[in-house]
């Protein structure tokens, strides 16, 4: 491999390293919509789909904590009751890990378009829709010209093909299947199930982007440094991870007996 070669593979490593801490944990919902509202902003209002996966993040962590607080209530046989909370945990690993891959999948498109060292890469493993809606997007982005109204919703379409399904969907299934077994399965749908979010993905259209970005933006259950500047706060959250991946490195390059005479 080539210095040209060789550089292009890190800078798609650092890419791909950056785009799954960004994305968290199962169960780091509030900092994918963190960092999904950042692509929002960052395309000046043009990535619909990334506000509503914001979106949607913080309505999966809700209608969690909805469930968990139900299935404590209940005078039920414990048995019962136990089962019920294991499926419910269960589903919340799933619909995570589901979430996460969205995230990290969406992140990645969004930068590797973005950037002309990672240009070649993007066209490898992008669907041709979503390459050539984010390229419309990154060119309005600079030139600080507004998105036609087509264009935005062929982003929001690409977008939303390219991260269905994924290899995590399978275990999405087999988790509502458990679930569906239990006296959760009613609340459960209602909350989360695929028609109540194609519900509030229907009424955040109706009521408008700017007003859904605002009313995320406001959302208690966000970081307050974040409520008082997304940007800063998401660049402080980029900075974080960095320095954990090196903090990581380091730890491994430690334990590792050869490391010291391979860096000599």
């Amino acid at each position: 491999m080539d210095i040209i070669a060789a550089h292009q593979q890190g800078l798609i490593e650092k890419l791909a390293e950056e785009a799954s801490a960004l994305a968290g944990r199962p169960k780091d919902f509030g900092q994918r919509a963190v960092v999904l509202h950042h692509l929002y902003d960052h395309s000046r209002g043009a990535h619909h789909w990334a506000l509503a996966e914001a979106r949607r993040n913080l309505a999966i962590a809700e209608g969690l904590v909805r469930l968990r607080r139900r299935v404590a209530r209940w005078g039920w046989l414990a048995a019962r009751r136990e089962r019920a909370r294991l499926a419910l945990e269960g589903l919340a690993d799933a619909l995570g890990e589901q979430s996460r891959e969205r995230c990290a999948a969406a992140y990645t498109a969004y930068r590797s378009t973005g950037a002309r060292s990672l240009r070649e890469e993007a066209e490898r493993n992008l669907p041709g829709a979503l390459l050539d809606a984010l390229t419309t997007c990154h060119a309005a982005r600079r030139s600080g010209a507004v998105m036609a109204s087509d264009d935005v919703g062929d982003l929001f379409d690409a977008s939303q093909a390219f991260v269905a399904g994924g290899t995590a969907s399978e275990a999405v299934e087999a988790a509502w299947l458990a679930l569906d077994a239990t006296g959760l399965r009613r609340a459960a749908h209602r909350l989360l199930g695929a028609r109540a979010m194609s519900r509030a993905l229907d009424r955040d259209r109706r009521r408008g982007w700017p007003k859904i970005e605002a009313a995320l933006r406001r959302d208690p259950v966000l970081p307050a440094s974040f409520r008082a500047n997304p940007a800063q706060h998401f660049y402080a959250l980029q900075n974080v991870v960095a320095e954990r991946r090196r903090q990581q490195w380091r730890e491994e390059c430690d334990r590792d007996e050869d490391s010291f005479e391979l860096a000599a």
